[in-house]
């Protein structure tokens, strides 16, 4: 028998290294001859860096530059030949910040472009930057400026492709516009969300206009606050982060003969089918025909597309918890790895 584990990080609590070893751990405990695959997995999010380490090899390469407050910082990206990888959230994380009005209004993603020209100087031929995570609001005009330009005055990378991961589907304004479905969580208030949509309403025309690109039109452009588009802008092209990491990863390979699959996320809901790890796990399975289960920290009463893909779902948490009791990383991985347990014997004993 031969199950392939893939679980994305629990935001917060653990690693996608840490929980996969935890599963892993579930299933040996019970079926110990079982072949067990496991992959660190990303969606495009934290943990892309991780992920696509195990395969690219590379080094780090660290990179003076600014956060998305402009305070000095110190961020890295993964060089492997003339591939590299730049996870956006170590420079532009929301985790850097406790979001406010003030926060919202002024985070710029300018911190980013040091980055790109970095990996422009030493011969990369393709940049892979991952956008989620991020706690920006600004359209993508601080990457813009940081490079010298401006959505009139474009930069662009001659021998460079630089291509976007993305983790959702939204578009650049509207109501699957940034502003409006991420501003209230990266601090935004009702006043100040309608204001920002305006102004990316105001830009996505300018854009149309002046580059017969209509960013309403491309799934993506609002990844990021807005930084979708801007890699457009700049000539690059937007993928879907899971698939993209998949495939780099050559995760397929290892489903096409697997009799299970065993897929998570820090919180399961219907928003999971926009791109999540446990969608593109259920997708690729589903292609192979075998059955999937998600194991994960929250999960939401409305699934979505996910009733139809899973075979079956669950919580790892046994008892009412506070918050942090949740996050708690010893904890998380305990639960796991015994509701994995339980969940093989109900299965295969």
């Amino acid at each position: 028998m031969k199950i392939v584990v893939a679980l994305d990080s629990f935001k917060g609590s653990a690693s996608s290294y840490a929980l996969n070893a935890a599963v892993k751990k579930g299933i040996k405990s019970v079926l110990p001859q079982t072949e067990v695959c496991t992959f660190e997995i990303a969606d495009g999010g934290e943990g892309t860096l991780a992920a696509l380490a195990q395969k690219l090899g590379g080094e780090r390469i660290k990179v003076d530059t600014v956060d998305l407050m402009g305070r000095q910082i110190t961020a890295s990206y993964l060089l492997a030949g003339d591939v590299a990888v730049v996870e956006a959230a170590q420079v532009i994380g929301l985790d850097k910040i406790t979001p406010t009005a003030d926060t919202f209004t002024q985070a710029s993603s300018r911190g980013l472009a040091a980055l790109f020209i970095d990996a422009e100087k030493r011969g990369v031929r393709e940049l892979l930057v991952s956008l989620g995570g991020t706690g920006t609001s600004d359209g993508g005009l601080g990457l813009l400026e940081g490079l010298g330009g401006s959505i009139f005055a474009l930069p662009r990378f001659e021998n460079m492709k630089v291509t976007a991961l993305t983790d959702v589907t939204n578009v650049y304004a509207g109501e699957n516009g940034y502003a409006r479905v991420f501003g209230p969580q990266k601090g935004g208030t009702p006043d100040l969300i309608e204001q920002q949509e305006a102004q990316a309403q105001e830009r996505a025309r300018q854009i149309r206009e002046r580059y017969g690109l209509d960013v309403q039109k491309v799934a993506g452009t609002g990844a990021a606050g807005g930084l979708g588009a801007a890699i457009l802008l700049l000539g690059g092209e937007l993928k879907s982060g899971f698939f993209k990491i998949a495939e780099l990863l050559e995760l397929e390979e290892e489903l096409k003969d697997a009799d299970l699959v065993i897929t998570g996320e820090g919180s399961l809901d219907f928003q999971t089918a926009h791109g999540k790890v446990p969608y593109g796990m259920a997708i690729l399975a589903k292609k192979h025909k075998v059955p999937t289960l998600a194991f994960v920290g929250t999960l939401g009463e409305n699934l979505g597309e996910m009733e139809e893909l899973l075979l079956a779902s669950f919580s790892i948490q046994p008892r009412p918890l506070s918050l942090e009791q949740a996050l708690e990383e010893k904890g998380t991985l305990h639960h796991l790895e015994e509701l994995t347990k339980n969940v093989i014997k109900a299965r295969f004993l």
